[in-house]
């Protein structure tokens, strides 16, 4: 895994293949925007976002959720939580310093497994979706098992939020499959030009 500064832009691969970069962050920040309007109403969220990538979607999520809300971060790399708390990506405070946030150093699916409190929303970002994985492991995160093990993590109505570089009308097939009802959003990557990606949104 790589770090690499091109002008005022981060970008972030693994074994040569691109994995995100700050210079289109749009529907990552979506990603938080579109689950806080779901969960309008809510005084004290307790939210579980699986991948920290270069923390638009936390710094989103932290702007929009209320003072009372919980978020626990789950990142598989320890490196990627340390650039974040080095070069901030763009922010003008310690995201992971926020007293509502605790981060976890861990696989998300081992972490869900075990989790003893539901959640009321699950966000993932987690590689480049449920179909494109730089990580074979992810597969069992998004595969029928991990969906279901996702819904069991969340209070009945619970939502979870997935973004994904492109939409999947298996992927919303197989979330009907695991219990949710299931849609998705467009979101773009960067201002009115910026390409398409994908939140999915299904309600437990």
């Amino acid at each position: 895994m790589t770090l690499s500064v091109h002008g005022r832009d981060y970008y972030i691969e693994v074994d040569g293949q691109g994995l995100m970069s700050s210079r289109a962050p749009g529907s990552e920040r979506a990603l938080a925007e579109l689950a806080a309007r779901e969960l309008a109403g809510h005084t004290h969220p307790r939210v579980l976002i699986g991948g920290l990538g270069l923390g638009f979607t936390l710094g989103a999520a932290l702007d929009v959720l209320p003072a009372g809300a919980s978020v626990v971060v789950v990142e598989f790399f320890e490196t990627i939580v340390d650039w974040n708390r080095k070069f901030g990506f763009e922010s003008a405070t310690d995201r992971l310093a926020d007293p509502r946030v605790v981060v976890e150093v861990t696989d998300v699916v081992d972490y869900l497994r075990d989790a003893k409190r539901p959640f009321d929303a699950v966000l993932l970002d987690v590689d480049n979706g449920p179909d494109a994985w730089c990580l074979d492991s992810n597969k069992r995160l998004y595969d029928g098992p991990g969906l279901t093990r996702i819904r069991r993590a969340l209070k009945p109505g619970g939502l979870l939020a997935v973004w994904s570089a492109e939409g999947s009308s298996v992927f919303e097939q197989r979330l009907a499959e695991a219990g949710f009802t299931a849609r998705s959003e467009s979101a773009r990557a960067r201002g009115r030009k910026g390409e398409h990606h994908t939140i999915f949104l299904g309600r437990a």
